[in-house]
């Protein structure tokens, strides 16, 4: 996917226009890694908060169904398929929201703070290994004095934030960063840094090509990359709370359900089994809505390696 670049007017209404495009205000600059004698540094977790079906969750090589709730620690990996998404909620409220067909990797998250009521100071380093990501801090976290420092890796650079909100892309074409609000700084090896401090400002490499100099993306441009990361309603979503679901079958045999169960697993759907009244149900629980979990149903009965023959969308009751 190649991406122009586009010089934005200086004109006021055009600047405000942008601003507004990018909601500037959603998101505040942070301050520099600090941590004093006294502070003690811990591992930290990150949350799947959302997902829309299918995306998997890797530990030790170890794939699993993404689903909310989950916990991803240092060396997991969070993926998508085509046409999915993720939301991931970080300990300090920041969040990382991933595109279709993604592969992110945590490779570290250290939280550190002087007492359980002490603001945090977070340090974080994260490989985009592939796909579509954007990173948002927290007012709220901003705003009760929480600091952090994180490091994005992609294919050919670095990019370092200081509490921001941004978006970057990688694949074997180019990698790319636009910033929506705060800054960031772009570094390759042996060569100068690119310091990104104006929202829609955008960087882009491809590969093979000479490197260009940072531009400003248009708001056709900021509206399309905002659109790559967001949930789509209707389209699979599960949310912690969703009061839907997906029966994908109800057998008589325990080994059919149980097969088919593991079929739906490897498959990035996280399907349990439940008996009820002397046969075997095989469930996706959990999504937003009553058209989420039809979508599902729907795609599982259109993939023949699956072998849904039924289905149907309920209200969760049990």
């Amino acid at each position: 996917m190649k991406v122009p670049f586009t010089s934005l007017r200086t004109a006021g209404v055009r600047r405000r226009s942008l601003l507004w495009q990018v909601g500037a205000a959603l998101a505040l600059g942070g301050v520099v890694w600090s941590v004093s004698p006294h502070v003690h540094a811990a591992p930290s977790a990150t949350v799947v908060e959302a997902v829309q079906l299918p995306a998997w969750v890797e530990r030790n090589g170890q794939r699993r169904p993404a689903e909310p709730g989950a916990t991803l620690r240092a060396n997991d990996k969070a993926i998508t398929a085509s046409g999915s998404r993720m939301l991931l909620r970080m300990d300090d409220k920041s969040t990382i929201k991933l595109g279709e067909q993604s592969e992110f990797l945590i490779q570290s998250i250290d939280t550190a703070r002087e007492s359980a009521t002490a603001p945090s100071e977070q340090k974080s380093a994260f490989k985009l290994v592939t796909g579509v990501f954007r990173y948002a801090t927290d007012y709220t976290s901003k705003a009760l004095g929480n600091k952090r420092e994180l490091n994005l890796e992609v294919a050919t650079a670095t990019v370092g934030i200081r509490g921001t909100d941004f978006w970057a892309m990688t694949d074997a074409a180019h990698d790319a960063v636009c910033v929506f609000d705060g800054k960031v700084e772009v570094v390759r090896d042996g060569k100068p840094g690119i310091e990104l401090e104006k929202p829609g400002a955008f960087w882009v490499v491809f590969t093979g090509q000479p490197e260009k100099p940072a531009g400003q993306a248009t708001p056709e441009q900021l509206a399309k990359f905002i659109g790559q990361a967001e949930m789509h309603p209707g389209h699979g979503v599960l949310l912690q709370g969703g009061r839907w679901r997906a029966v994908a079958g109800t057998l008589s045999s325990v080994n059919e359900a149980a097969a088919l169960r593991t079929r739906l697993q490897a498959a990035g759907y996280p399907a349990e089994m439940v008996a009820r009244d002397g046969r075997h149900e095989v469930r996706i629980n959990r999504f937003a809505t009553r058209e989420d979990a039809e979508a599902v149903v729907k795609r599982l009965q259109a993939d023949a390696a699956l072998g849904v023959r039924e289905g149907r969308a309920t209200l969760a009751t049990n």
